[in-house]
């Protein structure tokens, strides 16, 4: 530890591009060319997570980090700045030049300034531009070779203001333990994507020569939560549909060719379904990214008014590598129809096109699976093994 201190962290020597995010409190920098840490300073806490938090990549993708990363890296924060020996010290996230890991350093730090500083998407990215030299490498799909459509900073801020005004996720509800637990392939590589209506999940599979995933491993999962159908948007010779219905669990076949954009048929056809289910509806392709992220992206763009790039960017931090190649500028094609068309559906069913549901618990809520366990008796009641008999001719 330094024997000195700093009168203005400016002044520091390892550090530059300074931004400032709790006045004289909490600022982020990067590391000077050739440094490996910053020296230490008496009045001074330095903190880095650039090899802690760390994407796991597909091919040259490399951010943003996932939400489990996100509620990690704010709790941490949150726990330097209330540690009662740092109270009379600056606190500085420090990252390297490096630029992929410097986007998601930002990436996290601006997210943290909109859920606890309550910074605005412009307000949180402000502080990062003003006076400083932060040139970010934007984030690329999960494709192979050259990505011609890339994710700014800017969008991923927005999704996550947006999904938080829509009651999409809450940190104070959060069950981290749940999401590090299913996104890992041995226990089904499955991600909430809106709270109670879709999950996104990496197909079933019982062809010889594949990796073995059979639809009864997910079956405790998808019964604890309720879901009531699974849409799978791959070929039919990867299972058997019957083993999930014969559990009550309906099932629907909506093909599509693998690396496609969604036909006019089978894009009204899934919104229909999700428009008239009541219950959680977990869909998959052979991955559960591009096919997948495409269709729950266009239910996002029309229902919740995102832009695609905040549908995307909001896809990929709930599961990273969703959306893939040429679908993400089908989906900027598809906007402003998408916009229209849910306009349209809400005057219709509500009365008002500019009134948007806002969700009482957010994805992987606590609160909301004590509830359901109290309320155990009617969920019972209309649980999907008790439904077998309605459900049983639903395959389309």
């Amino acid at each position: 530890m330094g024997n000195y201190k700093l009168n203005n962290i400016y002044d520091h020597p390892d550090i530059y591009s300074v931004s400032e995010y709790i006045n004289d409190k909490f600022y982020f920098a990067t590391l000077v060319p050739g440094i490996c840490e910053p020296k230490q300073i008496t009045n001074i806490y330095f903190f880095t997570i650039d090899d802690e938090l760390i994407y796991n990549n597909f091919h040259s993708d490399f951010g943003p980090l996932n939400i489990g990363c996100l509620y990690k890296y704010c709790w941490k924060v949150n726990k330097i700045l209330n540690t009662v020996a740092n109270r009379r010290k600056q606190i500085v996230h420090y990252t390297v030049q490096h630029e992929e890991k410097k986007a998601n350093a930002t990436y996290l730090v601006a997210c943290y300034a909109i859920l606890y500083l309550k910074k605005t998407p412009k307000g949180a990215y402000r502080p990062l531009v003003e006076g400083n030299n932060h040139l970010l490498k934007p984030f690329r799909d999960a494709s192979l070779g050259v990505s011609n459509y890339n994710i700014r900073l800017q969008d991923c801020l927005n999704a996550l203001h947006k999904a938080v005004s829509l009651g999409f996720f809450n940190f104070d509800d959060f069950n981290l333990s749940e999401y590090d637990k299913y996104e890992k392939l041995k226990y089904g590589d499955l991600n909430w994507i809106v709270p109670l209506k879709f999950i996104a999940f990496a197909g079933p599979n019982t062809k010889p020569q594949s990796a073995y995933r059979p639809p009864e491993h997910y079956y405790n999962y998808f019964i604890k939560n309720n879901v009531m159908a699974i849409v799978r948007l791959n070929d039919k010779e990867t299972y058997d549909s019957n083993r999930f219905m014969k559990i009550g669990i309906q099932h629907y076949d909506m093909f599509m060719p693998d690396g496609s954009d969604p036909s006019r048929k089978i894009l009204n056809q899934f919104l229909y379904l999700a428009e008239t289910s009541d219950r959680p509806i977990a869909v998959h392709c052979q991955a559960g990214l591009g096919r997948t992220g495409s269709l729950i992206s266009a239910y996002l763009i029309k229902h919740y008014r995102m832009t695609a790039r905040e549908a995307i960017a909001w896809m990929r931090i709930c599961r990273p590598g969703s959306v893939i190649g040429h679908q993400q500028s089908w989906l900027e094609s598809m906007q402003k129809e998408l916009w229209l068309a849910g306009q349209q559906y809400r005057m219709k069913n509500y009365g008002n096109k500019d009134i948007v549901m806002r969700h009482k618990y957010g994805i992987y809520s606590i609160v909301q699976k004590f509830e359901m366990k109290y309320n155990m008796i009617s969920l019972k009641d209309n649980s999907p093994r008790n439904n077998r008999k309605k459900y049983k001719d639903a395959s389309v």
